[in-house]
């Protein structure tokens, strides 16, 4: 109950954030995004919903918004590729040291990546948590710069067009956090 008193909190702070100036919208969901791929996971999906219905207001294009988020989201995730593929020990050395399930979690991932390919890429998207592990894990298997970038732009589209969707179509952020937790 607590993490949902949070949420809701986090969400009414990032509304009055979207709404303050609709021409810095874009620029909002661009950071926020990014952030939330590279560091501070689940703040993209409210910034997104919240967007979305902004967009149907008409006072931002649900199509920008929808772009700027794809770029973001790929951006961060060609970041974390990179960090796989070319500085592979060292961030198992990180995840060492760090301890935790994370080095699980990333080992698993890479056990996936091998089993299904892009399949499993395309899926982690929407995953939280599984997304930001799925990135590294293709590095780390050398899945070739273009198969990824193009696979992980086609499910970046996809995760950004459902989430900014589902904002738009005005579905209550209380419904989709509700039916999450």
């Amino acid at each position: 109950m607590v993490v949902l008193n949070i949420l809701f909190a986090l969400l009414r702070t990032m509304d009055s954030l979207l709404q303050f100036d609709v021409t810095h919208a874009y620029l909002v969901v661009f950071a926020a995004v990014l952030l939330d791929v590279i560091a501070l996971p689940l703040i993209a999906i409210p910034v997104l919903l919240m967007a979305g219905g902004l967009a149907a207001t008409g006072k931002v294009s649900l199509f920008l918004i929808i772009g700027f988020a794809t770029v973001a989201a790929a951006a961060g995730d060609t970041l974390w590729y990179s960090i796989g593929r070319y500085a592979s020990p060292q961030l198992m050395g990180f995840m060492e040291r760090t301890g935790g399930k994370k080095q699980e979690y990333l080992l698993r991932s890479i056990r996936f990546i091998q089993s299904y390919g892009v399949g499993f890429l395309l899926i982690s998207k929407f995953v939280p948590g599984l997304a930001s592990l799925a990135c590294p894990a293709a590095g780390i298997v050398n899945m070739s710069m273009s198969r990824f970038l193009l696979m992980n732009g086609v499910s970046r589209i996809f995760w950004a067009a459902s989430v900014s969707w589902l904002g738009y179509a005005g579905i209550p952020y209380s419904t989709i956090l509700g039916q999450a937790f």
